[in-house]
């Protein structure tokens, strides 16, 4: 995080230093932001499948996972990062990074499939089992994302709304879609043997988003955004040494965002076609 703080510092200094502003909506402005999310998950079915076992959890619920938030642990927590380039007078293109943290919330399971007997030492799951219904508090298994990071290139449309002469206040909309890859640190507690933190390009994932980016100055914003989508993980690893045991899930979600940012134009004034306020 204080890297990230360093940068934050360098990019205001170098704005100051400049003398003139201009509409954060123009050609080859860059902005650059960071914030923190708010999720909603729904339910989903988990599959899971090896040489030793085919079995899924049919509207399974996964929660938020809550751990004690700390800046030295920014990155491992529910965060959004976003560095942005106008390739266009209103239009943006942004690669992103958001991180989410999710875990199987105790509940009763509905179970499909087979379990080699005596495989899961783990979990504790064996036999055949058709929508059977199985209370977490009996079994051992467990899933629990640590972080996934969805990891976009995003196109935003952006919209200027308001914004007074003396530069003090200007108001900007967003909306665009995403999509990216995930990556993801996790654990599954199910198998011959209990595995320790798996890391894994785990899939896909697609989103759209809406939002509302609040000038102050001509030089930082505020950036309060709602978003939805879908990751698509059909790449969970459950062993590290066994490629054909994997997981897949696929889970819709809902977020609510604040973010605090800065916009500028990386140029010389007599090279910038962009409009002033």
């Amino acid at each position: 995080m204080k890297y990230i703080l360093v940068l934050f510092l360098a990019t205001s200094s170098q704005i100051f230093a400049q003398s003139y502003r201009i509409s954060s909506t123009a050609k080859k402005v860059v902005s650059f932001h960071v914030g923190t999310s708010f999720n909603r998950l729904s339910s989903s079915t988990f599959l899971m499948k090896g040489n030793y076992f085919d079995v899924s959890f049919d509207k399974a619920q996964f929660g938020v996972l809550k751990e004690k938030w700390s800046i030295a642990q920014y990155f491992s927590s529910p965060m959004k990062l976003g560095i942005g380039f106008n390739v266009r007078k209103n239009l943006q293109v942004m690669v992103g990074l958001d991180n989410f943290k999710y875990e199987l919330t105790p509940q009763v399971l509905t179970v499909s499939g087979s379990v080699y007997p005596s495989f899961d030492k783990v979990g504790g799951l064996s036999g055949t089992y058709s929508n059977t219904q199985i209370s977490m508090d009996t079994i051992g298994f467990r899933a629990q994302m640590r972080n996934v990071r969805f990891i976009t290139l995003q196109i935003n449309r952006l919209v200027p709304l308001v914004h007074f002469k003396n530069h003090s206040f200007a108001s900007v909309a967003t909306y665009g879609l995403e999509f990216g890859a995930i990556h993801s640190d996790y654990t599954i507690n199910f198998g011959s043997a209990f595995q320790e933190k798996l890391t894994t390009l785990s899939g896909l994932g697609s989103a759209i988003q809406l939002g509302m980016r609040l000038e102050f100055f001509g030089r930082f914003y505020l950036f309060p955004s709602i978003s939805g989508g879908l990751l698509m993980q059909k790449n969970l690893r459950m062993n590290s040494t066994e490629a054909s045991q994997k997981a897949q899930q696929n889970l819709w979600f809902g977020q609510a965002s604040i973010s605090v940012g800065t916009t500028f134009f990386p140029g010389k004034k007599k090279n910038c076609d962009c409009p002033h306020f």
